[in-house]
């Protein structure tokens, strides 16, 4: 009857260092993943697509320009992405069609990072989540 619960402490003992390596290697995991997403999500001089979209969010543009900036009640950028002084123009001072003027409201780094979000649209590098405020890069 001894055998038992020496049999059952072993593998418990088993268990618990398995467990604990397994936890370990997360943890390396997570303390690594601000580095990788620094990487990922750092500024280049053509601007950030992630944060494109999470302005493009942020500012409910999609509301009219589509979820995933195809269009809908205003132009798609799906198709023929407008270029980065027509953006800048059209955020600073809106349109006569109905567009508000977004002076003010984002910054000319945003404006780029929408340019290059607007750029990566329809390619590997186009950013999907769906909330803004989600933490982290998004995964597609």
């Amino acid at each position: 009857m001894r055998t038992i619960p020496a049999l059952l402490w072993t593998s418990g003992a088993a268990l618990c260092l398995v467990m604990s390596a397994a936890i370990a290697q997360t943890t390396d995991v997570a303390m690594a993943a601000p580095a990788e997403l620094a990487a990922v999500t750092s500024h280049d001089s053509d601007g950030n697509p992630v944060n494109g979209r999470r302005v493009f969010l942020r500012e409910n543009c999609y509301i009219c320009h589509g979820g995933r900036a195809g269009g809908g009640m205003c132009p798609s950028f799906r198709d023929d992405p407008p270029d980065e002084s027509d953006i800048d123009k059209v955020i600073e001072e809106g349109t006569e069609s109905g567009m508000p003027s977004y002076r003010g409201r984002v910054t000319e780094r945003e404006i780029e990072d929408i340019a290059a979000y607007f750029e990566s649209l329809r390619t590997a590098r186009e950013p999907t989540f769906t909330h803004w405020w989600e933490p982290g890069v998004p995964s597609r």
